[in-house]
């Protein structure tokens, strides 16, 4: 992650681990709202990011579908929508400590590969400054019982995210076959 957008934080890093873990059950009403709000963020958004999709997280349970991908016409909103819907949890998932063990574990990483890739000074710097904080912010969260967050400002900021999480098994049968080969 830190390689793809080098302006990520900790708090993205997060993100990305617990939208894998997780999946999008924190943010599905229903299948209509799920339809409904991805047709407002469609006609409401600016879509510049032609990356289609990306792996959520390091067990790559889920996947990034960029909503780019029906604004292109290869995949119908209402398709999308299904998939999406789908992909969530049948219950909404709690914190456990399995997650908080996971997630420490992770958050190490992530420290630790901020050092080797991050390619300048001034990069490495902000993202360690802004570790400490995103560290205490998260352990609160979760020793709350909560898990989820949104993106950084810097990372929504320069890499205009729109996209939701599909099951990779629901991704790779029924949306990948639609999308450009290399993507």
């Amino acid at each position: 992650m830190l390689g793809d957008y080098p302006l990520s934080t900790l708090q993205d890093v997060y993100k990305s681990c617990f939208q894998d873990y997780f999946g999008p059950a924190h943010i599905i009403a229903s299948k209509d709202a799920a339809r409904n709000y991805i047709e407002y963020e469609m006609t409401h958004s600016e879509l510049t990011d032609r990356r289609y999709y990306e792996p959520c997280g390091w067990r790559a349970q889920y996947v990034r579908v960029n909503l780019a991908v029906v604004a292109d016409s290869l995949v119908s909103l209402d398709d999308f929508a299904e998939a999406f819907y789908r992909s969530a949890p049948e219950h909404t998932p709690e914190v456990s400590s399995q997650w908080i063990v996971e997630w420490e574990r992770i958050a190490a990483m992530a420290h630790s590969l901020a050092v080797d890739m991050l390619p300048d000074e001034p990069q490495l710097s902000r993202f360690v400054e802004q570790f400490a904080a995103d560290s205490t912010a998260i352990a609160e969260m979760l020793s709350q019982g909560q898990y989820v967050v949104h993106h950084s400002e810097p990372y929504g900021e320069a890499y205009n995210p729109h996209y939701r999480i599909v099951r990779r098994d629901i991704f790779e049968r029924e949306i990948l076959p639609f999308l450009p080969q290399g993507e």
